[in-house]
């Protein structure tokens, strides 16, 4: 089954069985769903050969986009990589046993330490993130400009609305 016919089935299904509620929402979000585990999905496959997952490549680019010189902390990479601490510590014990990564105690600050990119995963960083930037931009290339410019707009309208949601008290 299609993801199309999925969808419908089930927003019908669910009409029918609720008539009282209105189901349209639900069904950009289940679009939303599909669509963000699919590309997850793509993004994957592009990258495994390089050895690291997902997770690991986001720690990586973090370090290689935002690092003064490819260096952190892990708090500021957990920040920005938008993980866990204990779920960052893994990807760092993963990323360091690879040889992409070095952590060293942070000289200003003994409570902390620093995650310094290798020239190794810089270069692991580079061939992920040019990989999935192709692969990004063939996802949308039947899109004209305009059609990309109201797709965005129309995407941080939900994104504001979900950060307001989440941040208020």
């Amino acid at each position: 089954m299609d993801h199309q016919q999925l969808i419908s089935e089930t927003l019908e299904t669910w009409a029918k069985e609720r008539p009282d509620l209105n189901f349209a929402a639900m069904g950009i979000g289940l679009k939303f769903d599909i669509i963000a585990t699919a590309t997850m999905g793509l993004a994957t496959e592009e990258i495994a050969d390089l050895g690291i997952n997902l997770g690991e490549f986001d720690v990586l680019a973090t370090l290689r986009r935002n690092g003064k010189n490819g260096v952190l902390t892990p708090t500021e990479i957990a920040s920005a990589a938008l993980v866990s601490p204990s779920g960052l510590t893994h990807r760092l014990t993963q990323l360091e046993k690879m040889g992409h990564i070095i952590r060293q105690n942070d000289p200003n600050d003994r409570r902390s330490s620093l995650v310094r990119l290798t020239p190794q995963g810089r270069k692991i960083a580079d061939q992920a993130i040019e990989r999935i930037s192709v692969h990004a931009t063939q996802q949308i290339s039947s899109f004209s400009a305009e059609e990309v410019e109201v797709l965005n707009a129309a995407l941080d309208k939900v994104l504001a609305m979900i950060s307001q949601r989440l941040t208020a008290p």
